[in-house]
């Protein structure tokens, strides 16, 4: 008598990367939780947080008992999307509040390593006194990264076959996780703050600058240096559609994924170590999901 393998659950196609979700959000709840204790003020992001995770609880109980599956499936995607954008911004906050250390001063060494004893991010800026109008244009450059991410989300969520969108989400979640642990325990503000002193004059932009220091102003201030979200969701994307999606997109993205890249470090938001991690953990994120996400299928857990 054969035995039949395990059956897919009713969230088979995004239960990992619900999984990714609430141990992320676990980890941050535990921390703040651990620092409520020891005394510091963190008591209201602490109920924030143990009340994203119910509420996170009670929509995956909902979906699951959604009857269409692309129903199913869209609701507990866009939940992963909104919880992990929720947390990018109340980490912005909560790392500085809840952990006793900055992360500053060891990337700026790592940096010193990478550069063999120089500063990227110093040198970068020697060339950017040099050409007055680069500021500005790297400014457009950083900020095409809002409409490149959501773009790149909603072609992953609604526009590719069902195997695909498993990899997509899965990979998604691992690298926004992974990041938000070096958000966590390695809270930094990166160079624009912590390097101020070591900058010859303030950065002399126009118009898009100008929107790009009151957008970060508005999510209070410089933080989540480490590792570069701007780096590792930008490669995500692209190596996404050279993987599973259409690979002339990929290539036109290519030159934009460099920019951004290059305009992170110039505009004085990151080290350079935070644009290789974020790359790396891209990458990894990617191999991770696809490999998952297969084994689920061999093993039936997955449709």
């Amino acid at each position: 008598m054969m035995r039949s393998g395990p059956s897919a659950s009713p969230l088979s196609d995004t239960a990992p990367a619900l999984a990714v979700v609430a141990f992320t959000l676990g980890v941050v709840t535990l921390t703040l939780l651990a620092s409520f204790l020891s005394g510091r003020p963190v008591g209201s992001d602490l109920v924030l947080h143990v009340g994203v995770s119910a509420l996170l609880g009670v929509v995956v109980l909902g979906a699951a008992r959604i009857a269409g599956e692309e129903a199913r499936t869209l609701v507990t995607a866009v939940t992963v999307v909104g919880v992990m954008f929720f947390l990018y911004a109340s980490l912005g906050r909560v790392a500085f509040a809840a952990i006793p250390w900055i992360g500053d001063p060891w990337l700026r060494a790592a940096d010193r390593v990478l550069g063999l004893g120089a500063e990227p991010v110093l040198w970068v800026n020697r060339w950017l006194a040099a050409h007055a109008w680069s500021t500005e244009a790297l400014s457009v450059f950083y900020g095409a990264f809002i409409p490149y991410i959501y773009l790149t989300i909603f072609l992953g969520l609604v526009a590719r076959p069902r195997e695909s969108r498993r990899v997509f989400i899965l990979a998604f979640a691992i690298l926004y996780g992974v990041s938000f642990m070096g958000y966590l325990f390695v809270p930094a503000r990166g160079p624009v703050v912590f390097m101020e002193d070591a900058f010859a004059s303030p950065l002399q932009g126009g118009f898009f600058h100008g929107i790009i220091l009151t957008s970060i102003e508005g999510v209070g201030g410089p933080h989540g240096a480490f590792p570069s979200l701007h780096v590792g969701a930008s490669v995500l994307g692209m190596a996404f559609d050279f993987r599973h999606g259409d690979r002339l997109r990929g290539l036109i993205y290519v030159p934009l994924v460099l920019l951004i890249s290059l305009a992170t470090l110039a505009l004085r938001y990151h080290y350079l170590v935070d644009l290789v991690f974020g790359a790396a953990f891209a990458f990894g994120a990617l191999v991770l999901a696809e490999r998952w996400t297969a084994r689920r299928v061999e093993t039936g857990r997955a449709p």
